[in-house]
């Protein structure tokens, strides 16, 4: 009965795993086309997102700014609030997002 037990618990931790690992670093590689059409500077106004466990850190403006994130529907949500509101990244694959508005530009991780 045990061993059922261990089996069905493993079998449920791992169908639970999303397979997509985002903690780390990610540096704008280049800038893409997905800019808000508010954004002023057309283009992303981020170079650097460092993810930890549920939060994320990053420089806007030459100010230190984190927030909290989700990941649902392989985007990753950063909700920063203020006039950022909430931030979105499309994931690409484990390696790649691709940001969009204020955070727009394809990120790679170190």
């Amino acid at each position: 009965m045990k061993r059922i037990l261990f089996i069905v618990t493993a079998v449920l931790l791992i169908s639970c795993n999303t397979g997509t690992d985002i903690k780390g670093t990610f540096v704008k590689v280049k800038e893409n086309d997905r800019g808000s059409a508010y954004n002023v500077f057309n283009k992303g106004l981020v170079d650097k997102v460092v993810f930890g466990e549920t939060m994320c850190r990053f420089n806007y403006f030459g100010n230190a700014m984190s927030g909290k994130y989700t990941v649902e529907d392989n985007y990753i949500y950063i909700n920063v609030g203020g006039e950022l509101g909430t931030l979105s990244m499309e994931i690409i694959d484990n390696e790649t997002l691709e940001g969009e508005g204020w955070i727009s530009g394809t990120f790679k991780k170190q």
